[in-house]
């Protein structure tokens, strides 16, 4: 039986704060081009979430800016889905001004669903910078909603550190699904006690990891039936990596 989709609560500032949130990623002839109106065909309530739930929430919130049918819906969706998109070439100027309004944008959505108890997804893709603050910020927003499937991509320039995923990550009890892309784990990360215990799918890709912290992380995921590696770069001795679990299905 299909159930049914929560009805956004509106209030007066609720269009003005939604206005707030437009994001476009535009090159600079962008400022010249004029908009044409947008044309979005009616559909039942449902597939209006089923759709928003796999668009980039710069698209869902553009497409709610732009439709009265789907007006606010964006806000009851339980997926939160962040890209910076690609670097522009050679242009720092319209790199860091791109930047701005994704990070603005981005605070932006947190604020507007900040009352939200829970979250099916979070992603989050960006170039990393060297400063972790924000980006735990952030990360905590989802798992303090209880948030299930959870993908961080952090592609660093070429001056900084990978980003060192934070411990209240590797203690997320409600995450099911964990994509992990551009990313270190040192032992002192995993030193400390992890508990991940509905992980059932793992992905790692392009993932450094300390001495032990490949083997601490894994044998606290006692649920996993999914784990993919690629391009991981392992400090350990003898170089051997081995994985072993009553539960893995795919490897």
């Amino acid at each position: 039986m299909a159930t049914k989709r929560k009805t956004p609560i509106e209030n007066t500032n609720s269009n003005k704060k939604l206005q707030t949130l437009e994001y476009y990623e535009s090159r600079e002839d962008d400022h010249d081009r004029d908009r044409e109106d947008v044309t979005i065909p009616s559909f039942p309530g449902l597939v209006i979430d089923q759709i928003l739930q796999h668009l980039p929430t710069t698209l869902a919130v553009s497409v709610s800016i732009f439709s009265k049918q789907w007006k606010g819906v964006w806000s009851s969706v339980p997926v939160l889905d962040f890209d910076e998109g690609e670097p522009y070439d050679n242009d720092e100027k319209l790199e860091n001004l791109r930047r701005k309004k994704f990070i603005k944008f981005l605070r932006g959505c947190l604020k507007f669903r900040e009352k939200d108890k829970c979250l099916d997804k979070f992603r989050l893709r960006m170039r990393y910078r060297g400063k972790s603050r924000n980006i735990e910020k952030w990360l905590s927003f989802a798992i303090e909603r209880s948030v299930k499937v959870l993908e961080i991509s952090l592609p660093r320039k070429p001056k900084f550190k990978y980003y060192c995923l934070s411990k209240t990550i590797l203690n997320a009890k409600s995450i099911t699904t964990l994509n992990l892309e551009s990313l270190r784990i040192t032992d002192d990360s995993t030193s400390h006690p992890i508990s991940l215990p509905s992980v059932k799918t793992l992905s790692l890709k392009t993932v450094h990891f300390g001495r032990r912290a490949f083997s601490n992380l894994i044998s606290r995921c006692p649920s996993i039936e999914c784990l993919t590696l690629i391009s991981c770069n392992f400090a350990i001795l003898n170089g051997t990596v081995k994985v072993s679990f009553c539960s893995l299905e795919s490897f």
